[in-house]
């Protein structure tokens, strides 16, 4: 994040300025929300309207939804991956959850009160950007270690076999809920594969 100024609290569209939630805990349940599968895509941008600008939704919904997305991001343009040609493996891997703020939020807790002396319940405005911040500065703690076994690549072959069998077991300890969605697609791939 490189930002001098105000962080921002105001969006401004169409000659007009809109209250939206800027602390931590409505984003966190925006990102539950944008990455919920079991959300119908059709209602998730008003769901996510209605959750970040409480008082009025603004009148360019279509700037607004770009919106969100930029203040989610922290400020950074969205990465262009369109021309991006990598192997579903590769690509499988770098797009595999290895948090959800919602389902941690015990070790999330602890971290943030280890590390910066901040307690997240207590706490009565924490701006998102700052959060963000703060989360990617975490480090040597449970959950940066958790984090790190979700996202192993245990395909390296030059990993020994006991390495292996050590991440799988962590892999299944700390897996992260699946969707109802997700969790008929794998059954659709299972029975595709099985036939």
């Amino acid at each position: 994040m490189m930002y001098s100024g105000k962080l921002p609290v105001v969006f401004e569209s169409g000659g007009k300025e809109y209250q939206f939630h800027s602390d931590f805990r409505e984003w966190i349940r925006f990102e539950s929300l944008i990455t919920n599968s079991d959300v119908p895509e059709i209602v998730r941008d008003t769901l996510a309207l209605k959750l970040v600008f409480a008082g009025k939704i603004p009148d360019n919904m279509l700037d607004a939804i770009e919106f969100m997305m930029w203040f989610y991001g922290g400020g950074h343009p969205k990465k262009d991956t369109s021309d991006d040609k990598r192997d579903n493996t590769k690509s499988c891997l770098e797009t595999r959850r290895v948090y959800d703020f919602e389902y941690d939020f015990e070790f999330l807790y602890a971290a943030f009160l280890e590390q910066y002396g901040v307690d997240l319940i207590e706490v009565p405005y924490l701006h998102w950007w700052k959060f963000r911040a703060m989360f990617k500065g975490l480090h040597d703690c449970r959950l940066t270690e958790i984090m790190g076994y979700r996202g192993a690549d245990i395909d390296n072959d030059d990993m020994p076999d006991s390495r292996k069998a050590f991440l799988l077991d962590m892999q299944e300890l700390y897996e992260l809920p699946v969707s109802l969605t997700e969790r008929r697609r794998i059954a659709k791939a299972r029975a595709y594969f099985n036939a």
